[in-house]
């Protein structure tokens, strides 16, 4: 019995030693920085790998508080504009008339990002930052967005067929080609489907608000010959099962005007640029109505009577991009 106990302590004594290094490690350093155009500021953390991807930030629009896995040193950079608190592994910004906050985790760097809509008066109040672009008259400042890129149909669901294509294949390709476009700009894209797979609405839906995106947009093919615009309806239709399954309007419902916003704004492009009807229309699907951000689905014309090569894409995206633009 007293080898078995001695065998214990000898190997509680080598775990001690073993773990001692990690207890011994110097604090992280946190570096923060940050960036205003007009009433738009972004604030991005950043650190090693693990440090960010296992820190966990809540908000309210008075504050900004995240937890990280140890303790830290923080690098902030000069002017920065709002208060900051350091409580053992917290890191607290203290906010103030601040209208929307949104944050959410890069990588490559490591990072976390977060984007502040502030009233105008604060922004008046702060002025023009040093990394503020000067814009010339009529210019919008650009913020980068994330978006979710959702390619209708996939697997086993083919959707509409034509005699050289699906447009399961042709969705996915629309929303590639859309990711390569808003990419350069410096916009965070994910997408529902990489690859031709099959999703349920609520694995798209599910994957859609984890994002936590600023615009959603599903793609997908129309059975006639003209655009079609789909967003959610203002008001629930209907109390079926169905609907309360997906928990209908409750969160779209604050993003409404929004969406048709930016459904108006896509639609007038396409008109422009394509010289024909755009239908702008209300649905109460799914997809849209549970979507926490700006939502909208767009049919383009019927692949069975138009051919979408890379130079018909390329019209459709660019199309797609000017309303963006215009939108925001």
């Amino acid at each position: 019995m007293y080898s078995a106990m001695k065998k214990l302590l000898i190997l509680c004594i080598v775990g001690l030693l073993a773990a001692s290094p990690l207890f011994a490690e110097e604090n992280k350093e946190v570096s923060l920085r940050f960036s205003q155009h007009d009433n738009i500021m972004r604030i991005v953390l950043e650190s090693s790998d693990n440090f960010i991807m296992n820190a966990n930030t809540t908000s309210t629009l008075s504050s900004i508080k995240t937890e990280f896995p140890a303790l830290f040193q923080l690098k902030k950079q000069k002017d920065f504009v709002f208060e900051t608190v350091m409580k053992d592994r917290f890191l607290i910004i203290n906010l103030k008339n601040i209208g929307e906050v949104k944050t959410y985790k890069l990588s490559s760097p490591a990072r976390i990002v977060i984007d502040l809509k502030m009233t105008q008066q604060t922004a008046k109040e702060q002025g023009a930052h040093p990394e503020q672009k000067h814009e010339q008259p009529g210019e919008k400042a650009f913020v980068p967005k994330v978006f979710v890129l959702d390619a209708g149909h996939g697997g086993y669901d083919y959707g509409i067929l034509s005699k050289d294509s699906k447009e399961k294949d042709l969705n996915l390709l629309f929303t590639r080609d859309l990711n390569a476009t808003l990419s350069k700009k410096g916009n965070k894209i994910f997408l529902t489907r990489k690859a031709d797979q099959s999703l349920s609405i609520l694995d798209r839906i599910i994957f859609g608000n984890s994002r936590n995106p600023d615009i959603f947009i599903s793609l997908h093919s129309s059975a006639a010959n003209t655009f079609a615009i789909y967003t959610a309806p203002a008001d629930e239709p209907s109390a079926d099962a169905s609907v309360t399954l997906y928990s209908l309007n409750a969160r779209q419902r604050r993003h409404i005007e929004k969406s048709r916003a930016l459904a108006k704004a896509i639609g007038t492009s396409f008109k422009a640029d394509f010289k024909g009807d755009v239908v702008l229309r209300e649905m109460p699907l799914p997809i849209l109505n549970s979507m926490d951000s700006a939502a909208m689905l767009i049919e383009y014309p019927s692949l069975q009577l138009n051919t979408y090569d890379q130079k018909m894409r390329d019209r459709v995206v660019s199309a797609i991009l000017k309303g963006i633009q215009s939108y925001e």
